[in-house]
Formats: C-alpha cells, sequence, structure tokens
C-alpha cells in the first residue's frame, strides 16, 4: 500500500470541511423560503392580501438552494449514480471509472457551464434584466450569478473527490465512508 503526502490528505480534508460548511450554510435558505412562504398564506388567507413578492422569491431561493447545495450533494454521494453493475466492480476499478469520469466528462462539462453562465449573468447585470414572472420584477442577476458559483463549487468538491479516486486506485480501497442514499 502506497503511503500519500500529508498534505494531500489535508488538502482533501481541508476541501470537505468547506464543502461541509458551505453546503450546511446554503440550507438556511430553506428557512427563509419556509418563512416567506408561510407568511403568503397568512397575508393571503387571514387579511385576503396577496404579497407581489412571494412568487419569485421563493422560486430564487428554491432554484439557488438547489444549485449551491451540489457540491453538499457530491460530498455526500448523494448524486446518482448506475449500481447496476457498480457493486461488483473491484475497488480499484471503481476509481479508474470514477477518475476517468471526472476528468473526460464532469470537468469538461462544469468547465463550460462555468463559462456560459458566467457570460449570461453579466449580461443580465449590464442590462439590469428584471423578472417577468410577476408585477414585482426583481432584479435576476443575482439568481443568475448563482449557477456560476455552483459550477465553481461543484469544481472544488470534484478537486477533492478526484483525489479521493486517486487513493482508492492506489490502496484498493475507498478513503472514508460517505453516507449512503437509498431512492
Amino acid at each position: 500500500m502506497q503511503e500519500f503526502n500529508p498534505n494531500f490528505y489535508s488538502l482533501i480534508r481541508r476541501i470537505d470541511r468547506f464543502t461541509d460548511l458551505s453546503g450546511k450554510l446554503f440550507a438556511f435558505s430553506m428557512l427563509f423560503l419556509v418563512i416567506s412562504i408561510s407568511y403568503e398564506c397568512f397575508s393571503r388567507y387571514v387579511f385576503g392580501s396577496p404579497t407581489i413578492w412571494v412568487y419569485d422569491t421563493s422560486y430564487m431561493a428554491n432554484g439557488s438552494a438547489f444549485m449551491l447545495g451540489c457540491g453538499y450533494a457530491l460530498l455526500k454521494g448523494a448524486h446518482v449514480r448506475t449500481d447496476m453493475l457498480w457493486e461488483n466492480f473491484s475497488e480499484r476499478k471503481k476509481g479508474w471509472i470514477d477518475l476517468s469520469s471526472y476528468i473526460f466528462l464532469f470537468y469538461p462539462a462544469m468547465l463550460m457551464l462555468l463559462w456560459i453562465s458566467v457570460d449570461d449573468a453579466w449580461a443580465s447585470f449590464v442590462m439590469q434584466e428584471t423578472s417577468e414572472a410577476s408585477a414585482w420584477r426583481p432584479i435576476l442577476w443575482p439568481f443568475r450569478a448563482v449557477v456560476p458559483l455552483s459550477a465553481m463549487l461543484l469544481m472544488i468538491q470534484g478537486v477533492s473527490e478526484s483525489m479521493k479516486s486517486w487513493f482508492q486506485i492506489k490502496t484498493g480501497r475507498e478513503f472514508e465512508h460517505r453516507e449512503k442514499v437509498e431512492v
């Protein structure tokens, strides 16, 4: 079994801690979502005075939490994997498949998403784009900026996962236990 440099382990742990902390922080947007929708229901059904802002804020908060939580889901092993043949593979083969997938599929897709979404968010900022979904018409660039931020956070966690795949290839075992998410 090959020993790795302590910096290898340290980098993985630091990235994982960052992703864990940021994922938990982004989960608080769900609290805002619950409060704003509860306020809307109360305002609409008790006072007969619906708001014009809750619809926009609810889809923006929900969409942002979903996108910003992708790195956290990657950390926890919650993304979809085709398990049909996976369980029959050796740990080293799983590591090779994961590492190859990160290098040839994940990073090119994330870089393309980042490139396109930065341009989209910038264009939205420059033109001061507003939502057409309601009469409130909030600006959209902060919501659009969530996409490149999410791509960057996902790529940061992808570095850790790639390193874990390399560890798995070299040692024949997983780096650490992941939470198993059953569907």
